[in-house]
């Protein structure tokens, strides 16, 4: 949304103060919208364009600045469609950036709207594609007559006066959240670039709390092209000239946040889905099923992969920076390059201590000098036979021990082998071949939870493991999907799996978040490889087993 910067809404330029220029650089302004019309003058209809303070030498001067300037005006709804368009047209050829219609009670009357729609078709011509606006009430449910569905069809871009400091019940974010909901039920397509208000007229005519410096900041912070009604006239209280409107940014992220996770980062990230109108519900900083959802609303929208977890793509697409943290869980070698071992290749008691649970036999291992190896994301190459063989890198996130697991561990391992990566090799699906085996293998080794993988010479497909996860004494025990769902979030390793009597059976690894009731989420490899989805997205309607590990 960097075409949309931050702006300031300007009214009567002669009664502001006369250095506003600079003001406006100081607090580093990219955009204003200024009055440029009105349908009435002198208290008649009679449609006028803003002459005194809108020419070609005022939006040059505006523009030498480094400043957008998009002309606003106020329209009734009246049938002098042509002078109106008219007087528009004069304000555009100023050298405007865009223009703003501002439609507000006069146009709930249902007599207005074919009018309402002449203008906006005739003004649409005259507008640069993407720069056609409208204004109006912030929350369309409390104002159900104004002409939503045409301003919607007719305009690029909506900004919903969103003035909380006059409401006088709640002035909360999820007030706010409701507003941006509303334009959602209204099935309104447009992109929202919110207005919040400060104004003096709170105070002095409705004797209610003006807006704070921080709350106004906190809005614009995470809105990305919402902007401040209005700067103050000469003698009036208001907060836009206290205000920062570029420069700011999103936190650093340095890890990936999804559920369960808690923090001041998911404070910031509930912040920004709220003011974009994706409900993540109370900004408390903790990264619930509320959350998620939204999430997964904003990535859809965003045309990112909607896996509910907020990592690098996500948080670029939210305005911020990701920086990824070292792995401090970290407790293998310094290796920096993968160790391949083909079990083939083990001596009797090497073989017994790899069944028996994580173990890499020092003296063995081919080195890859593919510095794709140790990337991240990773990537390993390597041609596919390689795929069965153990590896280690230095930064894999190894468990300790069983005190270790976590939650959060099962997801950084799960993260880390990068399996919905179709140019990862080690997993990526061949005709005839898949290796949901392989990865669910990687995974349980790290965990340090033992999976069988080789029995003589003979790699272990889904089936075999099925059988091998069946037996107590390989410390597995059969659950039921949700107390396998309930165990992983607690940090136990939990698999599903699918023995095919008459062909090749499935396995997939269970995740921490919540599923669905008897759906929990799974990260696999197989005939599509995700990191994120539900059980039936990798079995379909298939009876799977569910095992938890004991040991």
């Amino acid at each position: 949304m960097a075409e949309h910067p931050h702006g300031v809404w300007i009214w009567n330029l002669s009664k502001i103060r006369t250095d506003y220029l600079d003001k406006l650089v100081e607090r580093q302004v990219k955009r204003v919208y200024l009055k440029v019309f009105d349908g009435r003058r002198n208290g008649v209809l009679n449609p006028t364009f803003w002459d005194w303070q809108c020419s070609s030498t005022i939006i040059q001067d505006f523009k030498s600045r480094g400043i957008q300037v998009y002309g606003w005006g106020y329209h009734y709804g009246t049938s002098d469609v042509d002078e109106q368009v008219a007087k528009v047209k004069q304000a555009i050829n100023c050298g405007l950036d865009g223009y703003v219609v501002d439609l507000e009670k006069e146009v709930e009357n249902h007599s207005t709207h074919p009018d309402v729609e002449k203008l906006l078709q005739k003004l649409r011509s005259l507008v640069v594609q993407g720069t056609f606006g409208y204004s109006s009430f912030g929350n369309p449910t409390i104002h159900p007559d104004v002409p939503w569905k045409i301003l919607d069809k007719h305009c690029d871009l909506a900004f919903p006066q969103i003035y909380f400091e006059k409401w006088t019940k709640k002035r909360t974010p999820e007030e706010v959240k409701d507003c941006f909901d509303a334009h959602k039920q209204f099935g309104l397509t447009k992109l929202i670039l919110p207005i919040w208000g400060s104004e003096d007229e709170t105070f002095t005519t409705y004797h209610l709390k003006l807006a704070t410096v921080e709350e106004l900041q906190d809005y614009l912070n995470n809105a990305p092209g919402s902007s401040i009604w209005r700067v103050p006239e000469n003698g009036e209280r208001a907060e836009a000239w206290n205000l920062k409107y570029s420069g700011f940014e999103l936190p650093i992220l340095e890890r990936i946040l999804r559920n369960g996770i808690a923090g001041d980062d998911v404070k910031a990230l509930q912040k920004a889905l709220n003011a974009r109108g994706f409900n993540a519900g109370t900004v408390e900083g903790d990264f619930g099923d509320k959350t998620e959802v939204a999430v997964r609303a904003f990535q859809t929208k965003a045309g990112i992969s909607a896996d509910g977890e907020v990592g690098e793509e996500t948080w670029a697409a939210l305005g911020g920076e990701f920086e990824d943290r070292p792995n401090d869980d970290d407790d293998s070698d310094d290796n920096s390059l993968a160790q391949l071992v083909k079990y083939g290749d083990l001596s009797a008691s090497d073989k017994t201590n790899i069944e028996n649970g994580f173990y890499f036999p020092p003296a063995y291992g081919n080195r890859f000098s593919n510095s794709a190896i140790s990337s991240s994301p990773k990537r390993w190459q390597g041609e596919p036979g390689q795929r069965a063989r153990y590896l280690q890198d230095a930064d894999m996130p190894i468990v300790a021990n069983s005190n270790n697991r976590s939650a959060e561990q099962i997801r950084k391992v799960i993260d880390y082998f990068n399996v919905a990566d179709n140019s990862n090799k080690r997993y990526a699906r061949e005709p005839g071949e898949t290796y949901c085996n392989i990865f669910a293998r990687d995974v349980m080794l790290c965990l340090r939870a033992p999976l069988t993988h080789w029995v003589g010479t003979s790699e272990q497909g889904a089936n075999e493991m099925h059988d091998w996860l069946s037996k107590s004494a390989n410390d597995w025990g059969k659950v039921t999907a949700d107390e396998a769902s309930q165990a992983a979030s607690q940090g136990i390793p939990a698999l599903a799996c699918w023995k095919n009597s008459s062909g090749i059976g499935h396995i997939a690894v269970v995740r921490p978040e919540k599923g669905e009731p008897n759906k929990p989420r799974i990260a696999q490899a197989g005939g599509k490889n995700f990191k994120n989805g539900l059980v039936t997205d990798g079995f379909g309607t298939r009876s799977v087993s569910y095992f938890i590990y004991k040991g």
